[in-house]
This record gives structure tokens, C-alpha cells and sequence, in this order.
């Protein structure tokens, strides 16, 4: 269950098309292990003018690790990177103690929500399967039905199967890699360190939200967006390794919202798609996965009296006007960046 939600929304952030446009020089691939590169680097002067031009509009672009201050309570939010890298070692080692101080530590959803929540998967079979009586072979034409139930054969699912799935879950088959950095420790995320870390120190670890709500989120996007969304992601050709490599070097850059603009250029660059309808698209599923829980996450966390308090969530959460960062300022929180 973690990984198919970690999954799912990672192709929501990454689900993006790539095209030979004027946007950055040939590059070579990054490693015989994966052939992923960052693309940032491959950008061309125009186009990383205006990449900065558009970072400096977001609020709070910068920094994986901020501390919000109010009435004397402090609290320490840190973006994360829900996979693992052994790079992740390194930024463990100032917060350890930082764990220790806290009253509490609040991640999206504990290891313990999570394994009871596995106990009972039945419960979770409406946010994976359409609502009875539709099917998804009856909302796409012949030939891009054609298409996808070849595409999902290599994945042991049968037409039928997929006749009966919500389209976002369908979308992660298409635009899933197996890039993941190598070496010991890199399959644990952030929040898995930081939840073991805590636990080791006795400190209370607490779930922002109950385990069904990032798939409740997912499944709350229109149905017509998700079908259009799954249509792109079928007939774009995209290396996804390189999307995949582009954020998470953004993320260890302490840029991940530079990441994630890029991200928004080349989406489904290569078909024949209004800028104006993927805007609109990525906008709809920015909206029901990140904002409508950055709000609820606030609100429970203004709530809340503990002198010392921990967050971590998705660094995806933390940057923009509807961002956990902002929303804190606007709860009437003092924002400052942590040392890196």
C-alpha cells in the first residue's frame, strides 16, 4: 500500500513528457546504472533566465528544511523525498538532535496507521476501482483502448482488470522507472529515517492525515481530467528516468520547485496539446493532492500547544501561495530558513 501511493504521487509530480526542444544541449547519460540526467544543467542561457524569473515568483521556492516560530512554540518543517538515497546519511545527521528536542514528530502517516491500514486493503478498493456501473473501455476510443491494454499486458493486467480501474492508478504503469540510486541505505525515504530516528529517541511520532486520505485525494480528481491525463501519458514518449533524476537532484540541491517548473515545461511537450489544457491539468491534480491537504495539515498543526514540534512531509508541500510554508506565515508563524 505505501508503495502504490508513493508511487501514484510521484507520477502526479513527475508524469511529464520530454521533446528535443531549444531548451537544452545533447547530454550524455549519467550512469551505466541509470542513464537518467538532470536536465537542469542541459538548459539553455535564455531558458534558465527564465527559470529564475519564475522561481522568484513562488514563495518559499527555496530550502528543504525552514523553522516556524509563533508565541514561543517553534517547529521544524522538513521536505522530504519519500524513495531512498544514500545521500539522505548526511542530512539524518543535524536533525537527530533536533528529533530529540521535539515533544512530538508529525509525518504524513506513520509506520503504524500504515501497517493497520494494510490489514484491512478491502477498505481502500474504491479509491483503485471506478464507481460500479462505469467502465474505462466505455470512456476512451477503440484504438487508444487498444493501446493501453497492451501496454498494462507486461504488467500481469488483463483487460478487464483494467476496464474496471480508476485511471490515475493505471497511469503510474505508463510513467513508472526502476532509476533509484544505488548503495546502502537508498531505499529508505526521509520520512522513514526520520520516524526510526524518532523512535529510537522515544519521541512521539503522529500522522498528519489517516492513511487513505493521499489515495482519497487521488481518486477525488475529476474523472474526466483523469482519463484525459491517462490518454497523454499513453501516447507521449517521455524517458522517465530523466524526470525522475531531474527532481530528485533538484530536492538534494534544496531546489526542488526549480525541479518541478522544468517539470511543467516539458509536460506532454511532444503532442499536439494546448500549454493552456496541461496547465490546467497538472493545476487540477496540484490541487486536490498537494493544497486541499497542505490546508488541513495547517490546521491541525495550528492546533496544536507543544513547545517543540517536528513536521515532515513531501517537499513538494512546502513551496508555493497554498504551501505549507505560506499557510504557516498566514496562521500568523514567523518563517525563517534553517542553515543548510
Amino acid at each position: 500500500m505505501r508503495r502504490a501511493l508513493a508511487g501514484a504521487l510521484r507520477r502526479g509530480l513527475c508524469a511529464l513528457a520530454v521533446a528535443a526542444l531549444p531548451l537544452w544541449a545533447g547530454a550524455d547519460p549519467a550512469s551505466a546504472a541509470c542513464d537518467g540526467i538532470d536536465l537542469r544543467p542541459h538548459l539553455t542561457p535564455d531558458a534558465r533566465a527564465r527559470l529564475e524569473s519564475e522561481l522568484a515568483k513562488v514563495p518559499f521556492a527555496l530550502g528543504n528544511h525552514w523553522i516556524a516560530t509563533r508565541d514561543g512554540q517553534r517547529i521544524d518543517i522538513i521536505g522530504t523525498q519519500h524513495s531512498g538515497d544514500a545521500r539522505m546519511f548526511a542530512i539524518m545527521r543535524p536533525l537527530r538532535p533536533l528529533i530529540r528536542a521535539a515533544d512530538a514528530v508529525f509525518l504524513e502517516v506513520t509506520e503504524a496507521q500504515m501497517l493497520a491500514a494494510d490489514s484491512d486493503q478491502s477498505a481502500f478498493a474504491r479509491y483503485f476501482l471506478l464507481p460500479p456501473g462505469q467502465r474505462l473501455d466505455r470512456m476512451m476510443s477503440a484504438a487508444d483502448w487498444q493501446r493501453l491494454t497492451a501496454r498494462l499486458t507486461i504488467h500481469g493486467i488483463t483487460a478487464e482488470a483494467a476496464a474496471r480501474m480508476q485511471p490515475w492508478y493505471l497511469s503510474d504503469f505508463l510513467t513508472g522507472t526502476d532509476c533509484r540510486k544505488r548503495g546502502f541505505g537508498a531505499r529508505r525515504g526521509l520520512d522513514d529515517r526520520i520516524e526510526r530516528s524518532a523512535r529510537t529517541a522515544g519521541t512521539p511520532t503522529l500522522g498528519l492525515e489517516e492513511p487513505e486520505a493521499g489515495l482519497a485525494a487521488l481518486a477525488s480528481m475529476p474523472l474526466s481530467d483523469q482519463v484525459q491525463m491517462l490518454r497523454y501519458d499513453l501516447r507521449s514518449e517521455t524517458r522517465h528516468q530523466d524526470l525522475y533524476v531531474t527532481l530528485s537532484e533538484a530536492y538534494f540541491d534544496n531546489r526542488l520547485t526549480e525541479g518541478r517548473i522544468v517539470m511543467l515545461w516539458m509536460s506532454y511537450r511532444d503532442l499536439d496539446v494546448p500549454r493552456r489544457e496541461v496547465h490546467r491539468l497538472l493545476a487540477s491534480f496540484d490541487r486536490v493532492v498537494l493544497e486541499r491537504r497542505n490546508r488541513a495539515w495547517v490546521q491541525r498543526l495550528s492546533a496544536r500547544q507543544e513547545p517543540r514540534l517536528m513536521v515532515a512531509v513531501g517537499a513538494a508541500h512546502l513551496a508555493g501561495d497554498s504551501g505549507v510554508l505560506n499557510l504557516l506565515q498566514q496562521a500568523g508563524y514567523q518563517l525563517r530558513r534553517a542553515p543548510d
